[in-house]
């Protein structure tokens, strides 16, 4: 019968050659370093004050994807570019560069009545020495220090 037939076809499991069904791999994991301010002001002020920061570094290119600068940190050469931009809500870029395989950032805003709440969030993927551990600590105290720098321009406009 050709329904059986079929039937025989789909229920088979079908294994690449050498493919092991029961093996699982490590999910990988990641340091999440998070920095989260209440701001006295509506989500726009934010916005155009996180604009404001990056116009020095990216100039005319600051509302574009892909645009990027270099800057130097205790001797390392980074490269920022920015990776995905939503006006006023998010900015998301990638650093390069840093004793780290992979180190993402995201500047999210969120309304909150008249006032609202700006989150910058980091994902790095760390080396396995302790050459990251110094990097990821200079980080977090950076990106502390804007969002204090921020939070701080969008109150007083």
């Amino acid at each position: 019968c050709l329904s059986r037939g079929l039937g025989d076809v789909y229920n088979r499991q079908v294994r690449r050659p050498g493919h092991d069904a029961t093996m699982t791999l490590p999910r990988k994991t990641y340091t999440s370093i998070v920095v989260e301010r209440e701001v006295a002001a509506p989500r726009q002020a934010v916005w155009d004050a996180l604009i404001g920061f990056y116009e020095p570094f990216l100039g005319p290119d600051v509302h574009l994807v892909g645009a990027a600068f270099d800057f130097e940190v205790d001797g390392l050469n980074l490269r920022e570019e920015v990776l995905s931009l939503e006006p006023p809500w998010r900015r998301v870029y990638g650093v390069t560069g840093g004793p780290v395989a992979l180190y993402q950032g995201t500047s999210a805003i969120t309304d909150r009545g008249d006032s609202c709440l700006l989150v910058w969030s980091l994902v790095v993927d760390p080396l396995p020495d302790v050459a990251s551990d110094a990097f990821l600590a200079a980080a977090e105290s950076v990106v502390g220090d804007v969002v204090d720098r921020l939070a701080s321009t969008a109150e007083t406009r």
